[in-house]
């Protein structure tokens, strides 16, 4: 009975870690936030305030935005003394 349980909950964190990286990256956020806002309730356990965190963290990494790419830069200033043509 008791190895049932534990393959059970093997299983089950297995099926969730699954779930969680083949999310969309916006959903995945979504719901780190919604965590992270549930666990720092008022009475919230430190153990869950910390796995929040680090799952927003990672939500947040995984995100893969483009902010270095020329796309979201502005466009370089000409330098001072030269005329435009």
């Amino acid at each position: 009975m008791g190895q049932a349980i534990v393959v059970g909950l093997i299983v089950l964190a297995a099926a969730i870690y699954v779930a969680w990286a083949l999310l969309p990256a916006g959903l995945r956020l979504r719901l780190a936030r919604r965590l992270a806002a549930l666990a720092q309730r008022a009475g919230g356990p430190a153990w869950l305030v910390r796995f929040a965190d680090a799952a927003e963290g990672s939500a947040l990494r995984r995100l893969g935005g483009c902010s270095k790419c020329s796309a979201v830069q502005a466009a370089p200033t000409p330098p001072k003394g030269r005329e435009k043509t």
